[in-house]
Formats: C-alpha cells, sequence, structure tokens
C-alpha cells in the first residue's frame, strides 16, 4: 500500500496522529532530506524501516515505489499533499500504470476488444487506486491563516513555485494565498502589486510553525523596503470595508 502522508507545515507539534500511525507501520519513508530528518528527530526510523531520499527525479521515486508495492510505503509530503503537493503527480503516474496494466491483460483476452477500447470513467479512476492513500496534513495555509486570524472563507489558492504566476487572473481575486519560491517571492508579487497600482494588504509568513517563524503584515511598499525573504507564504487581500480589517 502506497500512503502520501502530509506532514504538516513544519513543527512536530503539526503532525497529525493519523500520519504518526501510518508512518510508524511504514516498511518504506520516501521524502526530501527535510522531511526525512523531520521524522527522524521526531519520531525516529525503527529498525527495519527503509529510506529514500528523494531529489528532482520524480521517476526514482516512482521507481522505488513499483520495486516495493508489496510493502507499506510512506511518501512524506510537506503540509498537504494535496496543495501543490506531490500527491497528484503520483495519483496521476500510478492511475497511468494501472491502466496500462489492464490494458494489457484484456490484449492478451480472446474477444476483449470493445473492453480494452472503453472510455475509462472517473469512478473507474477513483476504484483502481486500491493501493493509494492520500493522509491530509495541515497545510502552510492553514497555518498562516490561523496565525493571522483571518477566515478563509472565499480563499482563491495559487502557486508561484517553479512557475510563471497569471497576474492578471490572480489579482482579480479579492483574497487570496501563494506559494513561493526563491523566484518570485513576496517582493516580486509586491512590484506587480505596485505596478498595476492595486490595493492590496500582505501578509507574509517566513519559516511558519518553527522556532524562527517571521511574520509581516503591511501594503506593497512596506513588502518592498526588506531586501529579502525566507521560506514564504504571501497572503493578499483587498478589504471591501475597513471595518473587514
Amino acid at each position: 500500500m502506497v500512503y502520501v502522508v502530509g506532514v504538516g507545515p513544519g513543527s512536530g507539534l503539526y503532525l497529525t496522529r493519523a500520519a504518526e500511525e501510518i508512518i510508524d507501520k511504514a516498511q518504506l519513508l520516501i521524502g526530501g532530506t527535510r522531511n526525512i530528518e523531520f521524522i527522524r528527530t521526531s519520531l525516529g526510523i525503527k529498525e527495519g524501516q527503509d529510506t529514500f531520499v528523494l531529489g528532482s527525479d520524480l521517476a526514482s521515486m516512482m521507481d522505488q515505489i513499483e520495486k516495493n508495492l508489496d510493502k507499506d510505503i510512506v511518501v512524506l509530503a510537506s503540509g498537504d499533499p494535496s496543495i501543490y503537493g506531490i500527491a497528484d503527480y503520483i495519483n496521476r503516474t500510478m492511475s497511468r500504470q494501472e491502466d496500462s496494466a489492464v490494458k494489457l491483460t484484456m490484449s492478451n483476452k480472446e474477444g476483449s476488444a470493445t473492453e480494452t477500447n472503453r472510455i475509462p470513467s472517473q469512478m473507474d479512476s477513483i476504484q483502481g487506486k486500491e493501493n493509494l492513500v492520500i493522509v491530509p496534513g495541515i497545510s502552510s495555509i492553514q497555518y498562516a491563516f490561523s496565525v493571522f486570524k483571518i477566515p478563509m472563507n472565499d480563499l482563491y489558492i495559487t502557486s508561484s513555485h517553479g512557475r510563471q504566476p497569471d497576474y492578471d487572473f490572480i489579482f482579480m481575486h479579492d483574497k487570496l494565498a501563494l506559494v513561493t519560491d526563491s523566484k518570485i517571492g513576496p517582493r516580486q508579487i509586491a512590484q506587480e502589486v505596485k505596478d498595476r497600482g492595486l490595493d492590496y494588504s500582505f501578509y507574509v509568513g517566513e519559516n511558519l510553525s518553527y522556532h524562527n517563524q517571521r511574520l509581516t503584515v503591511g501594503s506593497a511598499d512596506d513588502i518592498l523596503a526588506r531586501d529579502s525573504y525566507g521560506m514564504c507564504l504571501v497572503i493578499l487581500i483587498r478589504w471591501r470595508d475597513k471595518d473587514e480589517k
């Protein structure tokens, strides 16, 4: 069985009990260096538990999964695995592999042409993923809205992590959260806001849940006044009523 487990925003305090129980029984742990070390220091790696440190080559992770499907495998995902996380990639890849296996089996049977060419439905996709379980975690977005004491209602979620944001579309929303990276972070987003003359309040969370957490609230000019930021989540809100703030 493959479990994609959200380990929360960073601090062990926010690792769920469900995640702990599944990680405890895992025979193979897969994750980035930071997440593997997080489990090593917070829960410990048990005797008999193998680890595979994941880099940028996601195909190598799928090779490990395919070779060890007879084991309980846990893929560690930062935050929640379904919010710009690794769950979608694993889900799609395993589905393609299962579809290929089914078609190969059917092609070896007489009179199976009709079944082989049948268009799969969404329900087929859900029922076919019997070897995959996605375990939610507390995302950095949930954590940030809690510490800033802002409701998440009507929130638009997007990411600039490894991608070029569509600012024209993004800025159509009054409340949005952006998962960022080192290339497009608070300063770059603030510059886009300023260039368009928009009135957004910025809520920037750095190193969320860690001992060096830093929270910043201000305007685009306030954000641009700083030269650099750490690992960040950016919340933008265009308040319609002064009483809402």
